[in-house]
């Protein structure tokens, strides 16, 4: 049986791991709550450029450009969107899993893009072909942040370096819900024709070619950053969810070895009582 003073320490142990989570968890609820609102705010700027896109797709006939060239896919390139850090949960865990299960399913060469520690230290680990990696964004997911990753895609695919973008991410959904996420970027299929009135007519300035020249790099700039927010909120809820369940453990076993020290203490008691009657006895006796 542990002796008081062992019970003691780990006592006084875990209320510093119990201190240090709870800590963590309000921090991860606050950042989550700017999170989240960067998120939710990213949707109708990507749907209302969606629709722009559907304009002038839909006015323009048949338009062509690189990001949209279909090609056979002899070389896939994988980007994946992890955190730099741990202590999230299942977050990293089931991104990985996701992106793990695409990369060996393919039958061609596939090359990875790595945003986050955590997924270039698990694709070396496999042996995959990281050709880039990039440091997780802040949380504030500034455009100097993003901006190298977008272009690093768009470049490679314009060169025809790989056939085929996908992005591995977390889908936010609730605090409690995100799932991962398995999204083709590129190249671009042309969007949805939106319903219009008969006989409905766009004149476009400059041309249409010209105007997608501009419009589809920046949508899919707009989708990377979309998947961004939404990987970093997602983080922010699993840390905070998983923080409270480690500072909850940490109380019940704050109680346990409490009781267990309670225990102990009224049981040294007891013996060292114990050991005075009987000494008592033993000198009345003489």
């Amino acid at each position: 049986m542990a002796s008081l003073r062992d019970i003691r320490r780990r006592i006084k142990g875990v209320k510093n791991i119990r201190q240090v989570t709870r800590a963590m968890n309000m921090i991860a609820a606050a950042r989550l709550r700017r999170a989240q609102a960067k998120a939710e705010s990213a949707r109708p700027y990507a749907e209302r450029l969606t629709t722009i896109l559907q304009d002038v797709v839909s006015s323009g006939g048949a338009l062509r450009h690189p990001l949209m060239a279909q090609r056979p896919v002899r070389r896939i390139a994988l980007a994946v969107i992890s955190a730099d850090r741990g202590l999230c949960g299942a977050f990293n865990a089931g991104i990985l899993r996701e992106a793990t299960r695409f990369y060996r399913a393919q039958t061609v060469p596939v090359d990875v893009i790595a945003v986050g520690r955590k997924a270039r230290d698990h694709f070396l680990r496999l042996g995959a072909n990281v050709v880039a990696h990039f440091p997780q964004p802040s949380r504030d997911v500034r455009l100097e942040e993003f901006l190298p990753i977008s272009q690093r895609i768009i470049s490679d695919y314009n060169a025809g370096q790989c056939d085929q973008v996908v992005v591995v991410s977390v889908r936010f959904i609730s605090v409690l819900k995100s799932e991962p996420t398995v999204t083709p970027l590129l190249p671009l299929s042309p969007p949805a024709q939106a319903d219009k009135p008969a006989g409905a007519a766009y004149e476009f300035e400059p041309v249409a070619e010209e105007l997608l020249a501009t419009l589809l790099p920046q949508y899919v700039e707009v989708l990377l950053y979309r998947s961004l927010v939404e990987s970093l909120a997602s983080e922010q809820a699993a840390r905070m969810v998983a923080m409270q369940a480690a500072t909850d453990s940490a109380s019940e076993m704050i109680q346990a070895l409490t009781r267990e020290y309670n225990s102990a203490r009224q049981t040294s008691i007891t013996t060292a009582l114990l050991e005075v009657v009987a000494g008592a006895d033993a000198l009345e006796t003489k």
